[in-house]
């Protein structure tokens, strides 16, 4: 179970992040998902009025993304705009589409254990995002809150300088299991608490992280805890076990950038 104060400790440590940063208020796009869900419930809070939550249709949202993010801005009085990213989206991809390069076969996204036949194209969406959040963010001095979880960043479930490119991350340090407890705690509502998560990409409801991790989040996060504290992994399915490890490894440099360091 989370500490009971754990999300005024959030929220007290966003506002001291936030004012190191000389700035005037915070950017969170809000996806429909849990993860945004909770950043965006946090930050109406610590900042008030001075948020700004930005929904991001593209053409791997669904109309359910759209109506959670909305319940959730209505929910917690968060003022929002809209901006749309299809067309530019589309226009993107038909330019790269383009470019006379012979694609690579891979079985993975990069410097990961996840699964994709042409990650060039999935992760489009998810860096498109990201520079809208930043021109937002910037055209007002505010600063782009992150929304990634321990859970994804330990499997390396995120697309590096999309949606892992922010100026903080308030859930860093919390699996997807305590970000479901803390998102009932502060009152998000229970349609998306009970979401299945998904990266919103593909433009289906079967979409479902799970799937591409191999291994469903609460699982993940009960091995990954006994393996940080020599725990019994016996008690776990051991096909889990060894996915779980594989991610785990597989995603533990990612965020690591190799730089050639002078004698």
């Amino acid at each position: 179970m989370i500490d009971e104060n754990l999300g005024e400790e959030i929220k007290e440590w966003m506002k001291e992040q936030v004012d190191k940063r000389n700035a005037e208020g915070v950017v969170v796009g809000l996806s429909g998902g849990i993860d945004s869900s909770l950043v965006a419930a946090l930050c109406k809070e610590a900042f008030g009025d001075d948020l700004l939550g930005v929904l991001l249709p593209a053409s791997g949202t669904i109309s359910k993304d759209i109506e959670y993010a909305n319940m959730l801005a209505e929910e917690f009085d968060i003022e929002t705009m809209t901006v749309n990213l299809e067309e530019i989206n589309d226009k993107i991809e038909e330019t790269f589409h383009n470019i006379d390069i012979t694609k690579a076969e891979r079985e993975y996204c990069p410097q990961s254990k996840i699964a994709s036949s042409d990650p060039a194209e999935q992760n489009i969406q998810t860096r498109l995002r990201m520079l809208t959040l930043y021109y937002i963010a910037e055209k007002l001095n505010y600063v782009v809150m992150g929304t990634s979880n321990k859970s994804e960043i330990l499997s390396g479930y995120y697309t590096l300088h999309g949606d892992e490119a922010t100026d903080m991350r308030p859930l860093g340090d919390l699996t997807k299991t305590q970000v479901w407890e803390l998102s009932e705690q502060v009152g998000v509502p229970e349609e998306i608490i009970n979401r299945d998560p998904s990266g919103g990409l593909i433009g289906s409801e079967t979409d479902r992280d799970e799937k591409d991790l191999g291994v469903d989040y609460s699982t993940f996060d009960k091995i990954y805890e006994a393996l940080e504290n020599d725990g019994d992994l016996s008690q776990f399915d051991e096909d889990d076990v060894a996915r779980t490890k594989e991610l785990i490894e597989a995603a533990a440099d990612k965020e690591k950038t190799p730089t050639f360091k002078l004698d």
